[in-house]
């Protein structure tokens, strides 16, 4: 069973090789890398222990802590070095660093990448592990592992989240060795659109997830033991509180109830940007269209969605009001495809707009104005691995926060 080590806190005594990196996402550059450890481990009759960041280097992770330790059980991995990425661990020295962990950590061996920074100011470098292991008095030896590239870029958590971020999910996929995932607790909706024949279950998206493109997607699902493709539409809900960013899916053939249940959707390519329709009829031509999708190459070409249809009824209602044109968004105009099929009743009886569009903003908000923009979490300070070769202290500093690249 993993073992769980608390950075300066607990305690390992059997001898152990320690693998040296961010981790906050175990993309193929860190499979390539654990491989050579796990192998390096066994031949030297050590335990194999990863460094890992509690909460990642802050903001939005590609993959929880959790997550990431059931990554690691495909490598014999026997502890974690459990680490808070905190102010006073970004100010900690390279060797302080070092001799912190085998006062705790019987560590005999070291492994990193190439390219892996560490210590405060980024002084800690490969050539610093190296020096440090020639000193036979500490006892130790290391061995760096070259950084993965794919097409000449190297892969790294900064190029992965960029990838999610941009709609490119099949390429984030490939360097993460496995599909981007995203799990949570299947909650009501108004199950209008089960009304379309298009039920769906609606999943609120994580907060310590980075936060994918806007838009329709193909994802995949195991429910109940059963395989299950689908049409998921990942976007701002106000409905389901303020701020809330939901993701509603479509599965195909599934027809039980799953409200409660914890489902994992994973996501297999990028649909379409959110589009406005003029009828549910509309709607439900275009998830039948979307499904046929599911799988195929990412769509990219941001030309290809008409994104402001004027034949919308939201330009029908004359909502004169900030917090009805927005309860009008979303129940009428911006039907976004699995982000509100429960509207499309509304859309087809346009009889008594106003009446009914302030009826819906007392009920949904109280009156209330909402915000309907989400800001993605953005990275924060990020460890000093993520340098590339910057010596000067005061300039590693500043472009902590600006890249996630080496050994993350």
């Amino acid at each position: 069973m993993l073992e769980i080590v608390n950075y300066n806190k607990d305690e390992y005594d059997f001898p152990a090789l320690v693998v040296l990196g961010c981790f906050d996402a175990i993309h193929i550059g860190h499979a390539e890398l654990l491989k050579k450890a796990k192998l390096q481990a066994k031949i030297n009759g050590l335990d194999l222990g990863v460094m890992m960041f509690a909460e990642g280097k802050g903001g939005r992770q590609v993959f929880t802590f959790e997550e990431r330790l059931s990554f690691l059980s495909a490598y014999n991995v026997k502890f974690v070095l459990k680490i808070d990425y905190n102010e006073e661990f970004r100010k900690t020295p390279p060797l302080y660093f070092l001799h912190t962990v085998e006062e705790h950590v019987n560590a005999k061996a070291y492994m990193s990448g190439k390219d892996f920074r560490f210590g405060a100011g980024a002084k800690g470098k490969s050539s610093t592990l190296k020096n440090y292991a020639e000193d036979e008095d500490n006892g130790v030896w290391y061995m760096p592992v070259k950084d993965v590239t794919v097409d000449g870029e190297k892969v790294s958590t900064t190029l992965i989240k960029a990838c999610l971020e941009s709609g490119s999910i099949q390429r984030a996929n490939a360097l993460l060795g496995r599909e981007f995932f995203v799990s949570g607790e299947v909650c009501e909706g108004h199950g209008r659109g089960r009304e379309l024949g298009f039920p769906t279950a609606n999943i609120i998206y994580p907060s310590d997830k980075v936060l994918v493109k806007s838009g329709v997607y193909g994802v995949e699902a195991e429910i109940d033991g059963t395989i299950y493709r689908g049409v998921a539409n990942c976007g701002p809900r106000p409905t389901f509180g303020e701020d809330a960013t939901v993701l509603e899916a479509y599965f195909e053939g599934l027809s039980g109830d799953i409200y409660g249940k914890t489902v994992t959707l994973k996501f297999l390519n990028y649909i379409r940007p959110v589009k406005k329709f003029g009828s549910a009829e509309e709607l439900s031509s275009q998830i039948a269209r979307d499904a046929d999708m599911i799988g195929a190459p990412d769509n990219l070409d941001e030309d290809s969605c008409d994104d402001a249809d004027e034949s919308s009824p939201l330009h029908e209602c004359g909502a004169e009001d900030e917090a009805a044109r927005q309860v009008a968004d979303e129940l009428f105009g911006e039907f976004e495809p699995w982000s509100d099929p429960e509207g499309a009743e509304e859309s087809v009886d346009v009889q008594n707009e106003s009446e009914q569009i302030a009826a819906l903003a007392e009920e949904l908000f109280g009156g209330d104005e909402q915000d309907d923009e989400v800001q993605a979490g953005g990275a924060a300070e990020l460890l000093p691995c993520e340098q590339d070769g910057k010596e000067d202290a005061a300039d590693a500093e500043e472009s902590l926060s600006e890249e996630e690249e080496n050994n993350d």
